[in-house]
């Protein structure tokens, strides 16, 4: 049996602060010291950038944002939507080429759990009732229908959100397909550029 002494040092906690997401986070050694300089300067843009690259190394930027949406599954056995339990803020995201094609791609970073929605867009997008509808296939091969609804709210700076995202949303895909069939274009200069 082991001693009462070693079966204590077993659970202590190391002293080595654990690396963290936030910023608050930074460990001070002083109340008058600062953060560096390089994370003071860091903007909000900046900040989402690096997040969401840890999820999805290939994103080079951020295109357009929705800052609260839920995404739904289609049911095909019972014709019906189910929600799927991820609920967060939405980016649609540039991904660097691959193969000279140009990708883009859906995420939503789950506020509800550890698994966020990354769904990349191609051709089939439609926005019907109020809700974006993406058509994808898994890694399996199987076909899935997503429904993503997106928060607004009349008078505040969520307005007109939801159908910003759907014609961005509609655009990239558009563009994603014409570079797999080979047609020229120029790249996104920002998420603007899709709204004209």
């Amino acid at each position: 049996m082991a001693s009462r002494r070693s079966r204590s040092h077993q659970f202590q906690t190391s002293t080595v602060p654990q690396p963290s997401d936030y910023e608050s986070d930074w460990p001070l050694a002083d109340p008058t010291d600062t953060l560096p300089p390089r994370l003071m300067q860091r903007s909000n843009p900046e900040l989402n950038l690096s997040v969401l690259q840890r999820h999805l190394p290939s994103t080079t930027s951020i295109l357009s944002v929705a800052h609260y949406a839920v995404v739904y599954a289609f049911s095909p056995s019972a014709q019906h939507w189910e929600k799927s339990g991820i609920e967060g803020t939405l980016f649609v995201c540039q991904q660097s080429p691959a193969a000279n094609l140009e990708r883009y791609s859906v995420v939503v970073l789950n506020r509800k759990g550890l698994n966020d929605f990354i769904c990349p867009l191609s051709g089939d997008i439609d926005f019907e009732n109020g809700y974006i509808i993406l058509r994808s296939t898994d890694r399996i091969g199987e076909d899935n229908i997503w429904g993503l609804w997106v928060f607004e709210e009349e008078g505040s700076s969520t307005a007109g959100s939801r159908e910003m995202n759907a014609k961005t949303i509609q655009a990239c895909a558009s563009r994603s397909a014409n570079s797999a069939s080979g047609q020229a274009f120029h790249t996104f200069s920002g998420y603007l550029d899709v709204l004209a």
